[in-house]
C-alpha cells in the first residue's frame, strides 16, 4: 500500500493540471470542465497536503498491521520463508483490484480535483457511492451533471460535506447498531435461509437497477430547467448513448468472466473481475464517442 499510495500522490500532485484537462478529454470530449479557479482551488497545495496527511494516516495503520503480524509471525515459529511468500503475494494480489479504486478517482478528477476523490476512495468511500452522491448534490444546486463551470466554492464544499457525511452514517450505525442488528439477522437466517438470499439479492438488484434505468433515461430528449448566473433557464438535453454502451458491456465482460470462473475453477481472476469491467466499460463509452458523435453529448 506504501509503494503504491505515495509515488502517484506525488505523481498526481506534480502534474493535476495536466491529468484534470486530459481526463476531461476523455470522459468528457473536452467539455463542461470546471472554472480555472476552481481547478486551482481543488488542486492547490493545502488540499494536498489535507490529503496526504489523512493518507499517511492509513498507510501508517496498514503497515503498523503489516509489522505487528510480521513479529508475531516470528514469535509463533512461522518458517521465514513462508512469511516472505505471504507478504509477496498479498502485496502483488492487492495491485490490479486496487485499479478500480485507481480509475474511480480518474473518473472523478475532472468533477472535483485530485485529493478529494483520492481520500473518499482510499478510506471508506466507493465509486458506487461518491459519483451518485456528487452528481446528486450538483444537480440540487442546479449545476447539471459534473463536471460543471458553473461549480463556485461553497457548491464544492457541500458536494465534499454530502460525500463525507453521507458514508460516515454507516460507520456510525455499525458501532452503535451492529450487534443488536447481527442478532435479528442471524435469527432470521436460522429460521429462514432462503428469506435472507431473497432480502439481498432484492436490494442489489434494486440497486442495479436503480443505475441501469438512470443510464437508459439518458436515450431520451429532455427540457431541464438550470440556474445559469442566478437565472432560471431552460435548456434541451440531447440523448446520450455512452451510458448505455458502457454500462451493457461492462455487465458482458463481468457475466463472461464469472461464468469462466466458475467453469474452468480460476478464483484467483475473481479478485481482477470488477477491475476489468470497468476498464472495459470505459474503453467502449470512449470509442462510443467516436462511433456515436451526435449521441455523445455531455453538455446539458
Amino acid at each position: 500500500m506504501f509503494f503504491d499510495a505515495f509515488p502517484l500522490f506525488l505523481f498526481f500532485y506534480y502534474t493535476n493540471r495536466t491529468i484534470s484537462v486530459t481526463m476531461t478529454e476523455i470522459f468528457f470530449g473536452g467539455v463542461c470542465s470546471m472554472s480555472e479557479t476552481m481547478n486551482q482551488l481543488t488542486n492547490s497545495t493545502p488540499m494536498y497536503l489535507l490529503a496526504a496527511a489523512i493518507i499517511g494516516l492509513v498507510v501508517f495503520q496498514a503497515l503498523l498491521f503489516l509489522v505487528r503480524a510480521w513479529r508475531q509471525g516470528k514469535k509463533v515459529g512461522m518458517d521465514m520463508k513462508k512469511l516472505r511468500r505471504v507478504v509477496i503475494s498479498s502485496a502483488t494480489f492487492t495491485v490490479m483490484p486496487s485499479v478500480a479504486i485507481l480509475v474511480g478517482v480518474l473518473a472523478l478528477v475532472p468533477a472535483l480535483g485530485v485529493p478529494l476523490p483520492w481520500v473518499r476512495l482510499s478510506i471508506v468511500g466507493s465509486l458506487q457511492y461518491e459519483a451518485p452522491a456528487a452528481s446528486n448534490v450538483a444537480k440540487s444546486l442546479g449545476l447539471g451533471e459534473l463536471p460543471s463551470a458553473l461549480m463556485t466554492k461553497a457548491d464544492f464544499a457541500s458536494i465534499a460535506l454530502a460525500m463525507t457525511l453521507g458514508v460516515m452514517t454507516t460507520s456510525f450505525v455499525i458501532l452503535f447498531f451492529y450487534k443488536s442488528y447481527q442478532k435479528k439477522m442471524t435469527a432470521a437466517a436460522t429460521k429462514d435461509a432462503r428469506f435472507t438470499d431473497v432480502l439481498f439479492s432484492g436490494v442489489f438488484l434494486g440497486m442495479v437497477s436503480a443505475y441501469v434505468g438512470d443510464a437508459f433515461g439518458k436515450l431520451r430528449t429532455m427540457e431541464l430547467t438550470k440556474v445559469i448566473d442566478g437565472v432560471e433557464q431552460t435548456v434541451t438535453r440531447t440523448p446520450n448513448v455512452l451510458y448505455v454502451i458502457a454500462a451493457v458491456c461492462s455487465a458482458a465482460v463481468m457475466l463472461g468472466l464469472t461464468v469462466l470462473i466458475k467453469k474452468k475453477k480460476l478464483d484467483w481472476l475473481e479478485n481482477y473481475s470488477f477491475a476489468l469491467s470497468i476498464l472495459v466499460g470505459m474503453a467502449a463509452s470512449i470509442g462510443g464517442q467516436y462511433l456515436f458523435p451526435t449521441l455523445s453529448a455531455f453538455v446539458e
